[in-house]
């Protein structure tokens, strides 16, 4: 019942995020965006969410890069998770069973979101200008 569920909330948001539009209206709706002016690791996540939902997904990649690749991958995991449930089958906990190399990936990923934090903050080249979520393509 937990793959199904799990599939179930992340399709209803899918399908809201989708519905609702939340669109380039300039309206800041992450808090770091709106009281600080930078954008966090998520910023521009409901604008490609809603952009993967129409199969757009270089308008995904343009609002955020990062989840533009994370999301399809977690999607596909989810669906495997589901059908390997429903064929009785258990299916192997994607994180490392040793608490040593949990923490280990839990730096990597730490690591990742912090340097794709400050690479989408600074100003630099196109494609560095190109990772904030505020781009137009």
């Amino acid at each position: 019942m937990g793959p199904a569920v799990a599939v179930g909330a992340v399709a209803c948001g899918c399908v809201l995020t989708a519905a609702w539009n939340p669109g380039d209206d300039g309206v800041a709706l992450c808090a770091s965006q709106s009281v600080f002016g930078v954008d966090c690791p998520f910023c521009g996540g409901m604008r490609c969410v809603n952009a993967l939902t129409r199969g757009d997904w270089l308008a995904a990649a343009d609002h955020n890069v990062l989840l533009a690749v994370a999301l399809p991958l977690v999607a596909v995991g989810l669906l495997v998770w589901l059908w390997r449930s429903w064929r009785g089958r258990t299916t192997p906990v994607p994180w490392p069973s040793s608490a040593r190399a949990s923490i280990a990936l839990g730096a990597v990923v730490v690591v990742v979101l912090a340097a794709f934090t400050v690479a989408r903050n600074v100003g630099g080249p196109a494609w560095v200008d190109w990772l904030a979520s505020t781009s137009s393509g």
